[in-house]
C-alpha cells in the first residue's frame, strides 16, 4: 500500500502524460520535485536516507540542501559521508572474498572498524549538509552554478551551522568551471569515485565488437522495450524490484533505496527522470532511467530481474540502450562508476570524480579531526580508486 501522498502522485500519473520526461531538465529547479507538497523528509524518496530537505533560493534559482538527521550514520552513500569513504569501501573489499573468509575478516576487523566509524562520527561526517544533492548517484550540475558558489555556500551555512558542507559529483571533465570555483571559495576536493565518460559521437566507438554485438542484442526480438509513456502505476513494484535485485541484493544496501513514491513521481509530468523498461513473457524484467542536463546523459537508476536466463543479456541490452540514446540525442555519456572493464570496452574513459568539502562553519577539535581525516582521504584515495575503482 502507498501512503496518501504517494497515492495522490499515482493518481496524477495514471491520468496525465509524461510530456516533460523527455526534455533536458536543466531549466527545471532540481529541488522542485524533492520538496513537492511541502515535503521535508528525504526518506520519502530514498528509504535509507535520514535527512531534511531545505530549499535554497538565489536570484530566481533553487538548489536542494540536505541536512543529515539523527539516524544518518546508516545513510546510503548518496547522502552519507561515512558510507561513501568507509563503509562502502569495506563492503566492496569483503565481497572480493569467499563467504567463509568474509565472516572471518568481518570478525577480525570489528574492533578497528568500530573505532574508525566512531572517529568519523566524532569528526562530524555523520551530521553533514549536502548542497545540490537530489539523491542520485550522479548529479549533473545546472548551468551557472560555478559563478555563484560563494553565495550558495553562505546560504547553506546559515541553514547548517557547525556542520561540514559537502558537494558531490565534482568533475572537471563534466563541468570544467565548478572545481576551480569551489577551490577558490575555500572548498577542498576529496577523491570520491572513479567514473567513466564516453563520447557517443565517435565513429570508432560504433566499430568496436562489444558495442556492435550489444547494439544487435538491444534490437533483437524476444524482449520488448517499454517507453516512458507506456509505463503505468501497476508497473511500480516490478520496476523497483528490478533495481533492488541488482543494487541491493547483488551489491550493497548502501546504495540508494528508491521508494514506491519515487517511482510514482517519475511517472508524473515533468519527471526528474525518463523511465524505460524491458518486458519479457508479459512482465517487467528491466528498468533504465535517463537523466539529462547540460549536454550530458547518465542513469542514476538501472536494474534487471536476476532470475531471468542469462543468455537474454538484460544488462547488456540496458547499457546498449543508454549508449544509443546518448548518440541519438547528441549528448555525451556519463557511465557513472562501477563495472569498469565493461564500460571501458564500450568507450568509457576513467576519470576521478571528487566531493568538495567546506569546514568553515565548524570549530574546535571537531574541525581539527575532520581536517585530519580529509587529509588522509586526499592522500590515499586516488591510488585506491585507480586500482580498484
Amino acid at each position: 500500500m502507498l501512503d496518501p501522498l504517494s497515492q495522490s502522485v499515482v493518481e496524477q500519473a495514471s491520468t496525465g502524460t509524461s510530456a516533460g520526461a523527455h526534455e533536458d531538465v536543466s531549466d527545471i529547479h532540481s529541488v522542485a520535485w524533492l520538496d513537492a507538497n511541502g515535503l521535508t523528509d528525504a526518506s520519502h524518496w530514498v528509504a535509507n536516507v535520514d535527512a531534511r530537505i531545505v530549499r535554497l533560493s538565489y536570484q530566481g534559482n533553487s538548489l536542494p540542501l540536505l541536512l543529515d538527521g539523527p539516524e544518518s550514520a546508516h545513510n546510503s552513500y548518496v547522502a552519507g559521508a561515512r558510507a561513501a569513504w568507509l563503509d562502502y569501501a569495506v563492503h566492496e573489499a569483503l565481497r572480493a572474498h569467499p563467504a567463509r573468509r568474509q565472516a572471518l575478516l568481518t570478525g577480525l576487523a570489528a574492533a578497528p572498524l568500530g573505532l574508525a566509524r566512531a572517529t568519523f562520527a566524532a569528526a562530524g561526517f555523520t551530521r553533514a549538509a549536502w548542497l545540490d544533492n537530489p539523491l542520485f548517484s550522479t548529479q549533473l550540475s545546472a548551468a551557472g552554478l560555478a559563478a555563484n558558489v560563494n553565495q550558495w555556500r553562505q546560504l547553506a551555512m546559515q541553514q547548517a551551522p557547525l556542520r561540514p558542507l559537502f558537494w558531490r559529483n565534482v568533475c572537471a571533465d563534466v563541468e570544467p568551471l565548478l572545481p576551480t570555483a569551489l577551490q577558490a571559495d575555500g572548498w577542498r576536493l576529496l577523491p570520491a569515485r572513479l567514473v567513466y565518460l564516453c563520447d557517443p559521437s565517435s565513429s570508432a566507438l560504433w566499430k568496436r565488437n562489444h558495442v556492435r554485438r550489444d547494439h544487435k542484442l538491444m534490437r533483437s526480438e524476444g524482449v520488448d522495450w517499454v517507453a516512458h509513456e507506456q509505463l503505468t502505476v501497476e508497473d511500480i513494484p516490478a520496476l523497483r524490484q528490478c533495481f533492488r535485485a541488482v543494487f541491493f541484493d547483488k551489491h550493497s544496501a548502501l546504495n540508494p533505496d528508491f521508494t514506491d513514491a519515487f517511482f510514482a513521481r517519475c511517472l508524473q509530468p515533468a519527471s526528474p527522470l525518463e523511465m524505460l523498461a524491458l518486458r519479457w513473457q508479459g512482465r517487467i524484467v528491466g528498468v533504465l532511467a535517463l537523466y539529462m542536463r547540460q549536454g550530458w546523459l547518465t542513469t542514476p537508476l538501472i536494474g534487471y530481474d536476476t532470475s531471468v536466463p542469462g543468455p537474454l543479456g538484460l544488462y547488456r541490452r540496458l547499457m546498449a540502450r543508454l549508449l544509443w540514446e546518448a548518440k541519438e540525442r547528441g549528448l555525451r555519456l556519463h557511465y557513472s562508476s562501477g563495472a569498469g572493464d565493461f564500460k571501458r570496452h564500450r568507450g568509457g574513459e576513467p576519470v576521478l570524480e571528487y566531493t568538495a568539502v567546506h569546514t568553515g562553519a565548524m570549530t574546535g577539535p571537531k574541525r581539527w579531526l575532520f581536517d585530519r581525516i580529509a587529509e588522509r582521504i586526499a592522500r590515499v584515495a586516488p591510488a585506491l580508486l585507480q586500482a580498484h575503482g
